[in-house]
């Protein structure tokens, strides 16, 4: 994996983050994921749009044209998933972020060759900060993840305190029943994937308060981030869905 940090002036090589950063000691930082096709970024207007504005929403002191800087790395790199994190930089843990790092990784990856994923419930409630922006607080997550890999299952899907469901542990989560579309409301933590805001940008989706007994209900489930894309859901506790159609024909439609 390469990886760099902002200089003021242009991304350096740097190999390590210092440990007076408060994104390391405390996790206060924003970030976003951007695959990489190609050589070319996908989606990293809309990427850089998202992170602009979570660095508003906590803040950050932050330097648009750093941000956009990132671009020509990212682009001629062939396949890979890369990362802009954007740290509180030194302080103490109330101080104002007004020196924020901004830290570029990247790694190469081949494409996912799954077609679909079988996905579990994750009972212990999860409490996303700051209404599901995405932060490094993301422990919870990979040990939801962690959890429902080991009993075998490609992911699993996450609940709030009122048992509202929230997303699966690394992605957005669709539901279709009778034809009709429902994702999580912002309200209920789900975050704001740039996927997520392409699925309802192209179909009639309802964002809507959304309890176990809808997923169980549901005849047809998709996952959506910016690495898998579009992912359709074969099984849901081991239990075999129906006819995976919504969600095959947008997986086609964004990754021809």
């Amino acid at each position: 994996m390469n990886s760099w940090l902002w200089d003021g002036s242009a991304y350096a090589l740097c190999r390590a983050v210092p440990l007076s950063d408060r994104g390391f000691r405390y996790g206060m930082s924003v970030f976003e994921s951007i695959r990489v096709v190609a050589g070319e970024p996908e989606f990293f207007e809309r990427h850089l749009a998202r992170l602009i504005g979570a660095c508003a929403e906590r803040e950050f002191a932050i330097d648009e044209t750093a941000l956009r800087a990132a671009l020509p790395i990212l682009s001629g790199n062939g396949d890979g998933f890369a990362r802009i994190y954007v740290t509180a930089g030194d302080g103490a843990p109330t101080a104002p972020a007004s020196q924020p790092r901004i830290f570029l990784f990247l790694e190469p990856r081949t494409p996912p060759t799954e077609d679909c994923f079988e996905i579990t419930f994750h009972d212990e409630p999860y409490r996303p900060p700051f209404g599901g922006l995405k932060t490094a607080n993301y422990w919870f997550n990979t040990h939801a993840l962690a959890t429902a890999r080991a009993q075998r299952f490609d992911e699993a899907l996450l609940f709030n305190d009122l048992a509202e469901l929230v997303s699966a542990c690394m992605a957005n989560v669709f539901l279709v029943r009778d034809g009709k579309l429902a994702t999580p409301a912002r309200s209920s933590g789900a975050r704001a994937g740039v996927i997520r805001e392409w699925v309802i940008a192209r179909r009639k989706v309802e964002e809507r308060r959304l309890r176990r007994e809808d997923v169980i209900a549901a005849d047809e489930i998709f996952l959506t981030n910016s690495w898998l894309g579009v992912m359709p859901v074969a099984t849901l506790e081991g239990r075999p869905l129906g006819p995976r159609s919504v969600g095959p024909k947008l997986a086609a439609e964004l990754r021809p």
